[in-house]
């Protein structure tokens, strides 16, 4: 199970996402009901009418996520502004967050980690794995200026995170990693990973607080839970296939190709709906 993101109170100026929070809401519900019959199966019941009325309950929530999404999306001013980062409100920072990352990742692969923290006035001596995540995330995060960015933000500390385990505790190992991330389908495994956290950042800042004062903290993590497994395993089980070993991520086909990417993962998560 995952781990809820803090909230961010709303800014003045960003949409309004009251059909979002209704979907949630009724998805919240049903996770109650889903756990209660499972917890506590009444007895005038047999197994096989718990496991229908369990199946119905889990349709509820899957069909309550995606209009989650989808009115999330909306909000923002439609899929085809989100999609290509036209919306400052939920878009923008994300594409913008996992571009800079990526080139950076080419660049260290391409030069090496010596030569790039030389070229930023910074040397490798003394350093461990966890001192150059923490160089890479000074160069592709930027200041919070609200929930977009706060949300390109968090999905990059999870991605990061990632990139550390991949490493281990070796610095003479990251160059290794990261050629081998450029050099397979691994690298779209990380742009999924790391869309899948920015959208789900986007759902919590915004609806986790009000979740959390209607029905509690216990059932709203639940329901939180639920909704970041659910948008991590319908990426990951939908990913394309594609062969992206010759994209130069600095120029405009990984730009294209990253904007290409983020809106199919935005129509699976909208229930494959416009």
């Amino acid at each position: 199970m995952g781990t809820s993101h803090r909230h961010k109170a709303s800014v003045k100026g960003e949409p309004n996402w009251g059909k979002s929070s209704a979907a949630l809401t009724a998805l919240t519900v049903s996770v109650g009901k889903f756990d209660e019959l499972n917890e506590h199966p009444p007895k005038n019941l047999t197994a096989k009418q718990i496991a229908k009325r369990q199946a119905h309950l889990a349709g509820q929530i899957s069909r309550n996520y995606h209009s989650a999404i989808r009115h999330l999306v909306k909000a923002a001013g439609g899929r085809s502004l989100v999609g290509s980062g036209g919306s400052r409100a939920f878009g923008h920072a994300g594409i913008s967050g996992i571009g800079g990352l990526v080139t950076t990742i080419q660049e260290i692969s391409n030069n090496g980690l010596f030569a790039w923290c030389h070229h930023r006035g910074e040397t490798l001596e003394g350093k461990r794995v966890r001192d150059v995540i923490d160089l890479i995330r000074r160069y592709v995060e930027t200041e919070v200026a609200g929930l977009d960015q706060t949300a390109a933000n968090e999905a990059i500390e999870c991605v990061l995170d990632k990139l550390e385990e991949l490493i281990g505790t070796e610095v003479e190992r990251v160059d290794d990693v990261f050629n081998a991330l450029l050099n397979g389908v691994e690298i779209i495994d990380l742009i999924d990973y790391f869309f899948g956290i920015y959208i789900y950042s986007h759902l919590s800042q915004n609806l986790e607080e009000k979740l959390e004062y209607e029905k509690g903290s216990v059932l709203m993590k639940k329901a939180m839970d639920e909704i970041k497994e659910q948008i991590l395993d319908d990426i990951r089980t939908k990913r394309l296939g594609r062969d992206v070993r010759t994209i130069d991520w600095s120029q405009s086909e990984g730009d294209v190709f990253i904007k290409a990417e983020f809106d199919r993962i935005l129509f699976i998560l909208q229930g494959n709906e416009d």
